[in-house]
C-alpha cells in the first residue's frame, strides 16, 4: 500500500499567464509510482492551513520553496503557523521532507523570517533535498552538522533536443520569467559601458514578472538587441535555442542553488553560459556547460562560443540526460524517503 504524501506548494495551474512552473507537477508525477499524493488535483487557497485537514492520513509532508512563505498572502501568519505545526509533525510521527532550491528568497524581502524559516526546516526535516553541491555547504554553514541528512541529486532534465537544426539567427538568448533578481538590466548596461551594445545579436523574450522592470529593460533596445514581454510555448522555445548560438543566464550570485530553467535550456541541447555558482559550477566541472566569474568572463565565452557553436562534448551531455531524466530522479528520490521508515 502505497504511504501518503501532501505535496506544498500547491497551487491551481494557469500556462495562460506564462508563469507556470512545471516542477511540481513533474516531482508528482516521478514519485507517483512508489506514494499517493493526498492533495493532489487540490489546489489550496488557505496555504499552510491547508495541511491540517490531511494530517490524520499524512505519512510524509513535502515542503517547497518554502522561503517564499512570508511574502504570500497572510504571510506573516503562515510563518507562525508553520512554527506552531512542525512539532505537531513530529508528535504525530509524520516525516518533514524539504527541497532547498534557494539560498535566500528571490525578491530579497523578509530576510529574517527566511532565515529562520531555514533553521526551521534544518533542524526538523528529516530528509533534505538539494539540487546543487553548493546546497550542501551552504546547510551545513548555517547548521553545522545538518550535512548527514541533505541530499544532493541534480535537476531532472527532459530530453527535448531537435534533431533537425536552425538557422542561427542570434548570438544570445536569454529567456524564461523577466525579473529584477535575474541581473538582466547589469548586463545590458555592462554592454553598454564598454561600448558592445551592437556587437552581439540578442534575443530576450519571456513574461515580465514587473512591468516596471520590463521598461526599464525596454530603453536598451537597438537594431541588435530585441527584448519581447511574452509568454513562449515549449515549440517556440525549441525553435528559438536552435536559432541561437548560446543561451546566456545572468543571475546575481546572492540567491541561487538550482534552476529549472537551466536545466530546460539544457534539455533542448542549448550552448550555455551561466555564472560560476549552484548547479551551474557542478555542471561546469562535468564540462558540460561555461561558466563565468564576471561579465568580462562572459563576453570572452560568448566570442568563443559564437565562433564554434559546438564547443561541449555530446556524448557527455548524452549521459547526463540519460542518468537526470524525471523517471531517474524519481527512483532515486523515491529510495532516500523510504530510507526514512
Amino acid at each position: 500500500m502505497k504511504k501518503n504524501i501532501y505535496i506544498y506548494p500547491l497551487s491551481s495551474r494557469d500556462e495562460k499567464l506564462g508563469l507556470f512552473n512545471p516542477y511540481i507537477d513533474d516531482l508528482i508525477k516521478s514519485l507517483s509510482e512508489k506514494f499517493h499524493f493526498i492533495n493532489l488535483n487540490k489546489p489550496s487557497r488557505k496555504g499552510i492551513l491547508d495541511i491540517v485537514k490531511y494530517l490524520p492520513k499524512l505519512n510524509y509532508i513535502h515542503f517547497n520553496w518554502i522561503e517564499k512563505l512570508p511574502g504570500n498572502k497572510l504571510g506573516s501568519l503562515q510563518t507562525i503557523l508553520l512554527f506552531m505545526l512542525i512539532p505537531v509533525f513530529k508528535m504525530m510521527g509524520i516525516k518533514i521532507i524539504w527541497t532547498m532550491h534557494n539560498k535566500l528568497s528571490h525578491s530579497g524581502q523578509d530576510d529574517k523570517k527566511t532565515m529562520a524559516l531555514f533553521q526551521l526546516m534544518l533542524k526538523n526535516a528529516n530528509l533534505i533535498l538539494t539540487h546543487s553541491t553548493a546546497g550542501i555547504y551552504y546547510g551545513e554553514e548555517l547548521l553545522p552538522g545538518v550535512k548527514d541528512k541533505i541530499i544532493y541529486l541534480p535537476h531532472p532534465i527532459k530530453d527535448r533536443r531537435l534533431k533537425n537544426k536552425t538557422e542561427v539567427k542570434y548570438d544570445v538568448l536569454i529567456w524564461g520569467t523577466i525579473s529584477p533578481y535575474k541581473g538582466i538590466d547589469q548586463f545590458l548596461q555592462f554592454l553598454v559601458d564598454e561600448n558592445l551594445q551592437e556587437k552581439f545579436r540578442i534575443l530576450i523574450v519571456g513574461k515580465a514578472s514587473d512591468e516596471n522592470y520590463f521598461e526599464k529593460l525596454k530603453k536598451f533596445q537597438n537594431k541588435v538587441i530585441e527584448i519581447r514581454n511574452e509568454f513562449i510555448n515549449n515549440d517556440e522555445l525549441a525553435r528559438m535555442i536552435s536559432e541561437s548560438k548560446s543561451v546566456l543566464f545572468t543571475y546575481s550570485k546572492a540567491s541561487i542553488l538550482s534552476s529549472g530553467v537551466l536545466m530546460d535550456s539544457l534539455g533542448f541541447g542549448a550552448n550555455i553560459i551561466g555564472p560560476d555558482v549552484g548547479a551551474f559550477t557542478d555542471l561546469s566541472n562535468e564540462n558540460i556547460i561555461h561558466t563565468f566569474k564576471s561579465f568580462e568572463d562572459a563576453i570572452k565565452i560568448i566570442e568563443e562560443v559564437s565562433q564554434q557553436p559546438d564547443l561541449k562534448d555530446q556524448s557527455k551531455l548524452d549521459l547526463f540526460l540519460e542518468e537526470n531524466s524525471w523517471p531517474a530522479f524519481g527512483q532515486k528520490f523515491s529510495l532516500e524517503i523510504q530510507q526514512l521508515d
